[in-house]
């Protein structure tokens, strides 16, 4: 999971916001918090209800915090230099979540045979192949 998800946050802001900047990990950061929600979606049942609860809130409240300051640096302060993008958040967020998906139903199971576990994996060369061919041939940023 962490080598596909901040490659996933970075070509989808090379898409949807090429002329920000990226900074840090932001996109393998929040892959993992999609996979760790997830996990606390799909064993809800395993977990005392108040810990269940208390963790899916906890990781909302952390996620849109960030998220929303993020946004509101990037759209609303009128601060002077390059803006730095947010699309490698959600990016990275919904491939964690995705990933974290099909892993944690099929945790005591045969991964390879569930059908989620192959439409993701096409999902993704696809996603990538079209990033990519997107970047050397449409890219609207400044070589």
């Amino acid at each position: 999971m962490e080598c596909e998800c901040p490659l996933s946050g970075s070509l989808a802001s090379s898409i949807f916001d090429p002329y920000s900047a990226l900074v840090g990990a932001s996109g393998g950061v929040y892959a993992l918090i999609g996979g760790y929600f997830m996990n606390a979606l799909v064993n809800f049942r395993e977990m005392m209800p108040l810990l269940g609860v208390f963790r899916i809130l906890v990781i909302v409240l952390i996620v849109g915090t960030d998220v929303g300051f993020a946004i509101y640096r990037r759209f609303i302060t009128h601060e002077a230099g390059i803006k730095v993008s947010f699309v490698a958040h959600i990016a990275g967020g919904v491939a964690g979540m995705t990933i974290g998906y099909v892993f944690f139903t099929n945790f005591n199971k045969a991964l390879l045979k569930d059908p989620r576990f192959w439409m993701c994996i096409v999902g993704y060369i696809a996603a990538f192949f079209f990033a990519v061919i997107f970047n050397i041939f449409l890219s609207p940023a400044p070589a």
